[in-house]
């Protein structure tokens, strides 16, 4: 997967294709220090550069996740220091199973609804 985006955008796709990673943030290439630099999920690392580096967010980003490597890049900083290096960790089977009975659910919630909509439509 390669993404050429804002970093906002690339943390968020990051969030959404590998919910439960983590981070690890390169000061250097970021251009600000922080408390820490391990340990970030995507979204607490959105709020803590909203609160502190807001314009950071918005800089042309690139997502490389594949079998070699897993970075995003600031592309107008460095396009060969990551910026962010995450880290994926698979589902477990348990997770897995819970994550597909929390869909199958609101999928049958959603097919209840709409059979009641089509009901009211025909009857009505």
């Amino acid at each position: 997967m390669k993404l050429n985006e804002n970093l906002q955008i690339c943390l968020l796709a990051l969030a959404s294709r590998c919910p439960n990673s983590t981070m690890d943030i390169n000061e250097e290439a970021l251009g600000f220090q922080s408390d820490k630099t391990e340990g970030y999920t995507p979204s607490d690392l959105i709020k803590l550069l909203q609160h502190t580096h807001p314009q950071v967010l918005h800089e042309s980003a690139c997502l490389v996740i594949d079998a070699q490597e897993k970075s995003i890049y600031l592309v107008e900083r460095s396009q060969e220091t990551p910026a962010v290096r995450p880290h994926c960790r698979e589902r477990t089977p348990e997770e897995e199973i819970i994550s597909l009975c929390t869909e199958n659910a609101a999928l049958q919630a959603e097919n209840r609804k709409l059979k009641a909509q089509l009901t009211q439509g025909i009857l009505g």
